[in-house]
């Protein structure tokens, strides 16, 4: 166990770490004004992946030094405040792309920074009891950072997934799913590690470093293919979250126009259907599409898209005797992108689900 933890700490981890601060330092960002700070961003995390790799080594001769053993939760605990601030700003960067309060980062991480240096000057000037309360103090300082962190971003979430359904009518694809998953990992990771500061033992530091290898490859990765997936949901999160008053008569015109798309020309039956596509046909700005409908109609596009594909598909299961069609098939037909989707919305809707419907009926 012994040699597995030198092995992760001295050579795997850093290792790493360097190879994706390289893939990240040299990713090619298209031109665009808005992923100015994804470059940004990119840059960001290239750096703190090298001041990763070097804090790593950094511990581990630390560790292995019994002089300086008292440097270790200092160091621990400074990668950690420094890993919570730098992803959870990064991951709203992903999903909020204009969210950049350069002054309240600028503020948080000098904050970070200062009481960091206190700590390692109290750790190596006083090691005792003023060094133990300041130790105390700076774990309770990182838990705050912690909470503070997840309601930021639960936040933050929670106003891209309003934009994200006020465009698209899906559920499931252009959802960057991976980035809220990615939050609580990382989440996961600082947690962890807060329990490495206080157990500094070959075990836990074992767990700690494999875990580290795994999330911070696969979101590397993750990050760097991220502007792939940006043109396709780039009109949703680049969009103001302000509303812009229309003129009631263009706005119930506007309506009526969507409208008959839906009952006549049946859009609805496009599984990857978006605010888009319909301002396409109407001639019309996306965001205008999507603020009548949430005018008119009080309700998101997607939930607006799903009603008429919940009314399509209570029309084929009745008209569907002798069963013949399968459930997918109906889903398919009435718009849905997949089984799940469609249990989900029809359940949510009529309270029952559609194979239930379809015995009642």
């Amino acid at each position: 166990m012994e040699q597995l933890y030198h092995l992760l700490d001295a050579f795997l981890a850093p290792g790493i770490l360097v190879g994706m601060a390289v893939c990240l330092i040299f990713l090619y960002i298209p031109p665009k004004a808005a992923l100015r700070n994804y470059r940004v961003a990119r840059y960001v995390m290239g750096g703190a992946y090298l001041f990763y790799a070097l804090c790593i080594s950094l511990e581990y001769n630390v560790f292995n030094a019994s002089e300086s053993a008292a440097l270790t939760q200092p160091i621990i605990l400074f990668i950690a405040c420094f890993q919570a601030f730098l992803f959870t700003y990064t991951m709203i960067t992903l999903i909020r792309i204009n969210y950049v309060p350069m002054q309240q980062v600028v503020m948080e991480l000098a904050v970070i920074v200062v009481i960091s240096v206190a700590l390692f000057v109290l750790r190596l000037c006083y090691p005792g009891t003023v060094a133990q309360w300041a130790s105390w103090i700076y774990m309770a300082f990182y838990i705050a950072m912690l909470v503070r962190y997840v309601l930021m971003f639960n936040r933050e979430y929670r106003l891209y997934e309003s934009q994200m359904d006020n465009f698209y009518s899906d559920e499931d694809t252009r959802r960057l799913y991976w980035v809220k998953r990615s939050f609580y990992i990382s989440l996961a990771v600082g947690v962890l590690a807060l329990l490495y500061a206080l157990l500094p033992v070959t075990a836990v530091g074992i767990v700690f470093m494999a875990i580290v290898i795994v999330f911070y490859a696969a979101f590397g990765v993750r990050f760097i293919n991220y502007v792939l997936h940006f043109q396709s949901i780039e009109t949703a999160i680049t969009a103001s979250v302000e509303e812009a008053s229309l003129d009631e008569d263009i706005d119930n015109e506007m309506m009526q126009r969507i409208d008959t798309l839906m009952t006549e020309e049946k859009l609805y039956r496009k599984s990857d259907l978006s605010v888009a596509d319909i301002a396409e046909r109407l001639g019309g700005r996306a965001r205008e599409v999507s603020m009548v409908i949430s005018a008119c109609r009080q309700v998101n596009f997607k939930t607006y898209i799903n009603e008429y594909r919940v009314v399509e598909a209570m029309r084929l299961l009745n008209e569907d005797k002798s069963n013949k069609r399968t459930i997918d098939a109906i889903a398919s037909e009435a718009g849905f992108a997949n089984r799940s989707s469609f249990y989900r919305v029809f359940k949510r809707s009529q309270g029952i689900s559609p194979t239930d419907y379809r015995m009642s009926n």
